[in-house]
């Protein structure tokens, strides 16, 4: 079993807040994880939530299922717990405001691997920064280009 550990950091020209909302939507990230789809199993997203997202295609998608331990909007982090069967671990989620209306986002792992000799750890979570950079670049590209929750609540 390998132990792997990984730290994705973005500053993004968007509001914090909108970004943490887009964040803790956890169906939604079916929509910049490529080839990911979630299902919430309980829960309405926050604390004691429990939703699977599965990545891949067919015979080779990997269910990761999760729980959220903290939510704390003000403060805009997250801490969400990978409970098995396949990958256990934490992921640490925060979004600090920056000056100009933009912010740093902070994605964070640490997850047990079975099966994976802990000397490809490394390369494993070097392949996982370069996946989770894109995936937030995907987001930041989709959140400029739809409006975001606080944009369609400022329409109402």
């Amino acid at each position: 079993m390998a132990d792997v550990r990984f730290l994705v950091t973005r500053e993004l020209d968007l509001p914090a807040r909108a970004v943490f909302d887009e964040l803790v939507d956890w169906r939604g990230h079916a929509a910049w994880v490529p080839l990911t789809r979630v299902i919430i199993e309980q829960g309405d997203g926050g604390p004691a939530t429990v939703f699977v997202a599965t990545s891949g295609i067919g015979p080779f998608a990997l269910p990761d299922r999760m729980r959220v331990d903290a939510l704390d909007a003000e403060a805009m982090t997250v801490r969400v717990t990978k409970i098995g069967p396949v990958l256990t671990g934490t992921v640490d989620l925060s979004v600090t405001p920056l000056p100009q209306n933009r912010c740093r986002l902070d994605w964070a792992e640490e997850i047990r691997v079975p099966y994976l000799p802990q000397l490809l750890a490394r390369p494993v979570a070097a392949a996982a920064r370069l996946g989770f950079g894109a995936a937030l670049s995907r987001l930041a590209t989709r959140m400029r280009s739809t409006p975001t929750r606080h944009d369609r609540t400022a329409l109402l």
